[in-house]
Parts: structure tokens; sequence; C-alpha cells
């Protein structure tokens, strides 16, 4: 799914029409370590609220019908670890 020919601006903001899963950002070789950072911190984000809503029994009427819907959230830790990054810590309540 990774174009070579588009942009990294493109690729940063709109990760999801470049990237499968968060691996392939990490693989990325035109990007650098603070711009896949970026996408990475949106992906985990995301993840982090799918998995709040899921707990929280807000879960989509088709979630989990296939294998590809989880929230990633384990894809994106480990991305953002390849890259050298942190995961951003769930804040308490």
């Amino acid at each position: 799914m990774s174009d070579n020919s588009s942009k990294p601006h493109d690729k940063v903001d709109n990760p999801e029409t470049h990237y499968r899963k968060p691996a392939d950002i990490a693989a990325d070789n035109k990007l650098s370590p603070k711009e896949k950072a970026k996408p990475l911190d949106t992906w985990e984000q995301d993840a982090r609220q799918l998995l709040t809503a899921s707990n929280e029994g807000m879960a989509g009427s088709a979630e989990g019908l296939e294998p590809r819907d989880h929230h990633r959230l384990g894809e994106v830790v480990r991305a953002k670890v390849e890259i050298g990054a942190k995961p951003k810590q769930k804040p308490s309540h």
C-alpha cells in the first residue's frame, strides 16, 4: 500500500492512506524519525480511544467481524520503540 512517489508531508498527515500497519511507517526509509513519530502518535491516540470505547461497551456494530478489526495499540508501541520514540502514557483518572 505504500506509495514511494508520495511526498513525505502527505504520508505524515494521512498515514492510513499510505501504510497498512504501524511497522510500515517505521520501515519507511524516506521519512526521518521525527516524521515517523507524528503519524505513529496519531495512530496511538486512535488506538487508545478505540480501546477505551470498546472497554466502555461502545464497540461499533461490525467491530470484530474482520481479523484486522482491532485497536493496534501493541503494533503502534512496537513501531515507536523501533524508531526510538516513547509511547504516550495513558493519564490516570
